[in-house]
């Protein structure tokens, strides 16, 4: 075991003497980082200017709650400490702390003038200024200059972040539709009425509002409600909410057809390194274990390019998983070049076969795209390929 371990040693020693094959360990790590930087600077989120209303309505507001004493106002502080706070300020802070890593960046001004320059300059694709006095305006129905929308002639972003806009607001005041829906509706108004109450009384339409939000938020919280939900699988089967490492080029694919490619290279390798007789001093058995040890040696060399690949990639996920599978396709690649030696003999007709693996791994493999999903009865034809089980592992 010794003697095939000092093998393995010297053979990876003649692969690093070697530029070319250095050059080649360096080039996909560094290609991958490379790319991963170019799709971050052009999948830069969009700015998008946001300013919320003007002191000046907000106090004519609260001075108009307070002069009138609206029920219906009154009944939303029983809703929760959000229902307390200006509409416009909570619309803003929802737009400004997401975090569903989407297209669009919000992020607040100080002003309507500064938004106007912010979209004239270009920093902002598109403005948005939300009115001082949203909840009265849409608690009476009067939906003009709302939120007014600044934007360029020449943006096609505006609309979208229009959709953005308008289900953040919806989220922030369907509980208050559903609360206004739920005191104003003839149907309860009359299933109060026989249980011999009205929702007239003083105190009445509190505790209905209360109560009605206590469900809605119950009953929107829990998850029983259908609701579409977007993630990404991983190799166990397991959803999760946001995608664990950045999509760039297909580097993982890359990665599984790179090391079955230098496999079978080392293989032609080792096929003519029998031939000129390198292995004739040893006995049988160690003849075989020193020659599956010298091709063994360029894709462990390779595999340590691969996993720094994926590391400059942002795609290693877990590294001890990454190892385990890792080691797992490293051990199936030299066996399957080993076989493959033997069964083509020379190295000439291996190295004839090389193409036609390549491409059979490239087509039917997932490495740019499932060809299952379009063709599904070509699907037992990537069984045929060795780097289809490394990447159907993630």
């Amino acid at each position: 075991m010794r003697q095939v371990t000092i093998w393995f040693w010297l053979s990876c020693k003649r692969c690093l003497k070697r530029l070319p094959f250095i050059l080649i360990l360096l080039v996909l790590p560094a290609a991958s980082y490379f790319l991963r930087e170019v799709e971050k600077e052009e999948g830069q989120e969009v700015g998008i200017a946001v300013y919320a209303g003007g002191e000046e309505a907000l106090d004519e507001k609260s001075d108009r709650g307070a002069q009138e004493g609206r029920g219906a106002g009154e009944g939303r502080k029983a809703g929760g400490p959000q229902a307390e706070r200006p509409l416009e300020q909570l619309l803003a802070e929802e737009l400004t702390e997401r975090e569903d890593g989407g297209l669009f960046c919000f992020y607040l001004c100080g002003s309507e003038e500064q938004v106007k320059e912010e979209v004239a300059s270009g920093r902002a694709e598109c403005g948005y200024v939300i009115s001082g006095d949203l909840r009265r305006k849409l608690d009476e129905k009067d939906y003009r200059r709302c939120i007014r929308v600044y934007s360029a002639p020449s943006t096609v972003l505006a609309s979208l972040s229009t959709e953005v806009v308008s289900a953040a607001l919806v989220k922030l005041y369907d509980r208050e539709i559903f609360l206004d829906y739920i005191v104003e509706s003839e149907e309860v108004r009359y299933a109060v009425n026989r249980l011999g109450a009205s929702i007239d009384d003083s105190g009445a339409e509190e505790i209905l509002r209360s109560q009605a939000g206590a469900l809605y938020d119950k009953w929107m919280g829990n998850g029983s409600t259908f609701r579409f939900e977007y993630g990404y699988r991983s190799g166990r089967g397991q959803i999760q909410e946001k995608d664990p490492a950045p999509r760039v080029f297909p580097v993982r694919g890359i990665v599984a057809v790179y090391l079955f490619l230098v496999g079978l290279y080392s293989a032609v390798l080792v096929g003519e390194d029998q031939a000129r007789g390198l292995f004739l001093p040893l006995s049988r058995r160690k003849r075989r274990l020193c020659s599956l040890a010298a091709l063994a040696a360029p894709v462990f060399l390779a595999a340590v390019s691969a996993l720094a690949a994926l590391k400059t990639g942002g795609c290693l996920l877990e590294p001890g998983r990454e190892l385990a599978v890792m080691g797992g396709y490293l051990a199936a690649v030299c066996i399957f070049s080993a076989a493959m030696k033997l069964v083509c003999r020379r190295p000439q007709v291996l190295c004839c076969v090389i193409p036609m693996l390549l491409v059979g791994s490239l087509v039917f493999t997932p490495v740019f795209l499932d060809i299952r999903q379009f063709f599904p009865a070509l699907g037992w034809a990537e069984r045929l390929f060795l780097p289809s089980y490394y990447l159907r592992a993630f």
